[in-house]
């Protein structure tokens, strides 16, 4: 005995050849374009290590313009700082100024050290010379200006008052 053909049965008979023909069709066709995938950026190991070093000591780095190798001072000297000074409260100006004489004495002078826990800065800063970052709830911000030599000496007062110039 054969069934009638409902309308149910023939929507969905015809819904499956639907389907089939969509699927062969998409088989044929070619594939889509795909856009380009940017290449991956590989960590270099002083990178790598600069990472580690940061979570190891709990700082968070904001922004940088300064070799890995003087980060590295920075975020260590930071730490010793404030682990030296566990039983108080730390002193922000006793460790700006600790900052602030280690990079002098061994990268040149000019340096300076702001550090709070809620600041804002706007500073000119020598290339290769600047450093925000933070550590449990302080700020760092650790920057070197220019210093450039002066090429002439002002003359000398009494030569200015030989010239007669009037108003």
């Amino acid at each position: 005995m054969e069934r009638p053909e409902t309308e149910h049965g023939r929507s969905r008979r015809t819904r499956l050849a639907r389907s089939r023909r969509m699927m062969q069709m998409q088989m044929q066709c070619p594939p889509m374009r795909m856009l380009p995938v940017p290449p991956m950026v590989r960590a270099t190991t002083n990178q790598a290590k600069l990472a580690a070093l940061t979570v190891h000591l709990n700082i968070r780095l904001r922004s940088a313009d300064m070799s890995g190798a003087m980060q590295e001072r920075a975020f260590q000297r930071t730490r010793a700082v404030l682990d030296a000074n566990l039983e108080k409260k730390p002193n922000p100006t006793r460790i700006a100024m600790c900052l602030k004489k280690e990079f002098d004495t061994v990268y040149g002078p000019a340096w300076h050290c702001v550090i709070g826990q809620s600041f804002g800065s706007f500073v000119t800063h020598a290339s290769g010379g600047f450093l925000y970052f933070s550590v449990d709830k302080l700020c760092f911000l650790l920057f070197k200006t220019e210093v450039r030599p002066v090429g002439k000496s002002l003359p000398p007062l009494s030569s200015l008052q030989n010239l007669n110039i009037t108003a």
